[in-house]
């Protein structure tokens, strides 16, 4: 059994938090999350845009615009992004529903499967990635568990 096998057979018997990208994150970062979000929106939703974002302003609007629009761009997830900046516009373009490693998986593996970039895409990598996404403000949800 090779490394990549062991590395499936763990990824399949493992269950991964849920991830979401905080506003209370990005408070303790000192990061602007609607001056974040708005950057990953499309050129035409940016053109369209009534008011220009700043640090006070409501990101349900820019993550609306993300889901509904920018994230069906072509260019909204390219083979050659990073993978921390991929998982912070995946999230986006769910709508900032929890997401965990194995979902997220599955739509890289998906997006990127004929990517000139090979890279591993496993649920096991992307939840160590998601669990050091903090400068992107993406933090695990509490374990029920741990609130009893």
């Amino acid at each position: 059994m090779t490394t990549e096998d062991l590395t499936q057979q763990n990824d399949e018997t493992e269950s991964y938090r849920m991830f979401v990208i905080s506003e209370k994150q990005a408070e303790l970062i000192g990061a602007s999350l609607p001056l974040m979000i708005a950057n990953r929106l499309g050129y035409m939703d940016r053109q369209a845009l009534e008011e220009e974002p700043t640090a006070d302003s409501d990101i349900g609007l820019y993550i609306d615009l993300i889901v509904s629009s920018s994230s069906n761009d072509a260019d909204y997830l390219l083979p050659d992004t990073p993978i921390k900046e991929a998982l912070f516009r995946i999230i986006l373009a769910n709508g900032n529903k929890p997401m965990d490693a194995e979902q997220i998986s599955e739509i890289l593996t998906e997006r990127w499967a004929m990517s000139a970039y090979p890279r591993s895409l496993s649920p096991h990598v992307i939840n160590r990635l998601l669990e050091n996404s903090g400068n992107y403000c993406i933090v695990p949800l509490p374990d029920p568990d741990d609130e009893a």
